[in-house]
Formats: structure tokens, sequence, C-alpha cells
């Protein structure tokens, strides 16, 4: 049984990141854990010293209204769900929770109730792909829709220069099957041919997918970040998937770059594979 980890807000766009994957994981058994982290530092206490009490309490009942809307909503026998509010910045809540429970996923929405409409990603977001590197990160746009009977697509970007662990190539093979996709493998190049060691990765993906239809790209001329957004854009793919290496990496190409390239509010859904097994 899968488990699934859901950090929600209450907002919408939480609230559509989960219909999300309740119906990307509509033929599994799974646990859904709706985490929401409540932190005491954006609580000014009142004379009473009851503002963090207040806050926490009001989140119980948000949860209870959110696992009730749950219920409605999904009826699907291979599911449960479980509610967690921990007092603590959502990156420690879920480094705590995970000494209990390994999860398989973070799936979780690109804004939060509070963010601002010119931000691309919300704060938490992006705190979570740059800190919570070891784990499988699906950030899902407010636009997007899971549609289980279309065939989709899944880019995979990358520079061929390090291998991929057999924990990322088990995944993503996974994802690709739920998804129904191919995938398509995108290469910017920066040099005028690969090197020895480039090829050598690159047939080791093309062994490694040789049961799922997939296909190699290069672009030549063209930035990173624009590259991968015109290629995306012009295929009309549906998932982008980038290998999440270390820690420091996306605060400064990812973020600054390919985001900006992407736009302010988000196409399709990202996914980030974990740094290591």
């Amino acid at each position: 049984m899968k488990n699934i980890l859901l950090p929600t807000d209450f907002s919408a766009n939480a609230w559509k990141a989960t219909v999300y994957a309740f119906s990307l994981f509509r033929n599994e058994l799974c646990n859904f854990y709706f985490l929401n982290a409540c932190k005491p530092e954006f609580y000014t206490p009142d004379i009473n010293g009851n503002s963090l009490a207040q806050a926490k309490a009001e989140n119980k009942i948000m949860m209870d209204k959110l696992l009730k809307e749950v219920a409605i909503v999904n009826q699907n026998q291979n599911h449960r769900f479980k509610s967690l509010i921990i007092e603590s910045w959502l990156n420690d809540a879920i480094a705590e929770i995970q000494n209990e429970i390994i999860f398989d996923l973070i799936i979780m929405g690109t804004k939060g109730e509070t963010e601002p409409d010119d931000r691309i990603f919300g704060t938490n977001s992006m705190n979570v792909i740059e800190a919570v590197d070891h784990m499988p990160v699906l950030l899902i746009p407010d636009n997007s829709v899971f549609v289980p009977e279309v065939k989709k697509e899944m880019v995979f970007a990358t520079r061929y220069d390090k291998s991929i662990s057999g924990f990322e190539i088990e995944f993503l093979m996974d994802m690709a099957k739920k998804f129904k996709a191919s995938i398509r493998i995108l290469y910017i190049q920066d040099t005028d041919k690969l090197t020895e060691e480039q090829e050598t990765r690159k047939e080791e993906l093309h062994e490694y997918f040789k049961d799922i239809s997939h296909s190699f790209h290069t672009l030549t001329n063209i930035e990173v970040t624009k590259g991968i957004h015109s290629f995306i854009q012009s295929r009309d793919s549906d998932v982008l998937v980038l290998n999440h290496k270390k820690r420091g990496f996306f605060k400064n190409l990812f973020y600054k770059s390919l985001l900006k390239e992407l736009g302010k509010k988000p196409q399709i859904p990202m996914l980030f594979l974990p740094s290591k097994t």
C-alpha cells in the first residue's frame, strides 16, 4: 500500500491537487495523509496568549471539514484517509512524520491561500522541492485536471551528466504507466557533440525504458530553460520531469531561470525525482 502525503492549507489550489492525486492513484491501495503545518511565529498572542491555540482549533475545524468533503468526493474503497496538524514549518513537519511513516510521494499545489497572483510558485512548494530532495515531489498547477482515459506525454529533461538510480528509474516507469504516458528525453545541446560518458548515459536510458514508449530529442542553439519551455509548449506535453540531485541546484538554476520561463502560471504538473534512494 502506498503512502501519499498531501500538504494542505485548505486553499482551492490544495484541493485541486488532492482531486488530481485521487484520480492518478485511482487503481491503487493508498493511504492519503493530509498535513497542515501550523507555525507559532505566524501568530501574535493576544492578552490571554490564545492566538496559537485558536489558530490550531480553527485548523482542526477546517481539517474535519476537508475530510468530510473527501468522503463525499472519493468513495474509492482502495483509498484511506488520515489527517495531521503539526505545530511547525512545513519542511520540519514533513521531516518529523517521516520518522514514523515512509512516504512514496508528496503531491501539492503550486500556490497557497495567501500567495499573491504574481508569484511563480508558492513559498511552501518552493521550500519543499528545495529541502525535501530525498523524496519524489509532484507539483500540480491550479488549472491541471487528470483525465485517466487520455494518453499523455512526459518530458524528462536531462544533461546526461549523471547516472539515474534504479529507484528513480522504477519510480519514473511506474508514474509513466499511471499517466499512460510516453517518455520524451530532452537534451539541450551545449557542445558540438556528446562526450563518451554522456553517450553511455543516453544508452542506459534507452535500455531502462525499452518496455515503455520513449524517444530522444535534442535542441541546439537555445538557452536551456527556453528550450524546455518551447519544447513542452510545442508538443502540448503533460508532465515535466526533473532530476533533483542536490540541494541548492533548483534555488539557482530552476527558480531563477526555468520558472521564469515557464511563466507565472505553470500549465503542466512538475515531477521532481529524489536525489537518493
